[in-house]
C-alpha cells in the first residue's frame, strides 16, 4: 500500500470509544468499516503500526491492526465459527501428547506441561486427559463443555487474539492461560515449541529454521501485548 498520508492521529468519539486518522480520514478495516478500538491503549498501539516513514506500508506486518480488522469484518457476524476452530483444538492440543522417548524429553514436558494442565484442571473443574504418543483421541465431554462455555464469554477482540494464538502454539491450553494471564509472553513461546527447542540444544540449530521461529516469536509477543492492552 502506497502512503497517502502526513500525519496518524487519534481522535476521541467517546469515553471508551476512539479512532484513528490518516490526516482527516478515519482509518478503516480491509471491509471499509470504520476502525472503532475500545480503549486509548490500542488506539495507541494502531497508530505506532501505521506512522511510518516508508512510503509504502505493509499491512501483513502491522498486527494489531490485523487482529481488531478481523474481529470487526468477519468475527462480529461469525462469532461461532470462530469459537470453534478455537475449540476444535481441544482433542489435538499440543501438552496433552506426550512423547514416549527419549526419558529427558518426556521429563521435560512433564516439567514444563503438567502445571498447564493443572492450571486448566482449575479453570474448568474437572480432569483433563493426557495422551502418550501422536494418535488423536478424545477428552471427555465435560472438557468441551466447560471450555465452550468459557470462550464464549469472550468479546470479539479476545476472540481474533485467542484464534490467531491458538493457531500459533496448536495448543487452546496455552491461549486460555495467556488470556487468564497466568503465563507470560517468553513462557508461551518456550511451552509451543518446546520439542523443537530441546531437538535444536541436542542435535543442532538450524540457521533458517531459528530464524522462522524469532519470526513466530515476535507475531506471538504482539498478540499477547494485544490482550493485554484489552
Amino acid at each position: 500500500m502506497k502512503k497517502l498520508w502526513e500525519k496518524v492521529s487519534i481522535k476521541k468519539i467517546s469515553s471508551d470509544s476512539f479512532c484513528v486518522m490518516l490526516d482527516k480520514r478515519i482509518l478503516k478495516t480491509p471491509l471499509k468499516r470504520e476502525l472503532v478500538l475500545p480503549n486509548l491503549n490500542l488506539a495507541q498501539e494502531i497508530v505506532k503500526e501505521w506512522d511510518q516513514d516508508s512510503k509504502n506500508i505493509n499491512t501483513e506486518s502491522m498486527i494489531f491492526y490485523g487482529l481488531i480488522s478481523t474481529s470487526l469484518d468477519k468475527i462480529i457476524d461469525n462469532k461461532n465459527l470462530y469459537i470453534n476452530d478455537i475449540l476444535d483444538y481441544i482433542d489435538t492440543d499440543l501438552i496433552c501428547y506426550r512423547a514416549e522417548n527419549p526419558k529427558e524429553l518426556v521429563e521435560l514436558q512433564k516439567n514444563k506441561w503438567d502445571p498447564i494442565i493443572l492450571l486448566l484442571e482449575r479453570y474448568i473443574g474437572t480432569k483433563v486427559e493426557v495422551f502418550q504418543g501422536v494418535l488423536p483421541k478424545k477428552q471427555h465431554a465435560t472438557v468441551h463443555l466447560k471450555l465452550n462455555n468459557i470462550i464464549n464469554q469472550s468479546d470479539i477482540f479476545e476472540i481474533s487474539a485467542l484464534h490467531r494464538i491458538t493457531n500459533i502454539t496448536g495448543s487452546i491450553f496455552l491461549s486460555l492461560c495467556v488470556l487468564k494471564k497466568d503465563i507470560s509472553k517468553n513462557e508461551v513461546f518456550e511451552l509451543s515449541f518446546l520439542d523443537e527447542l530441546w531437538q535444536a540444544v541436542n542435535w543442532g540449530f538450524d540457521e533458517e529454521t531459528s530464524k522462522k521461529r524469532k519470526e513466530i516469536s515476535i507475531e506471538l509477543n504482539k498478540c499477547i501485548s494485544f490482550l493485554d492492552c484489552l
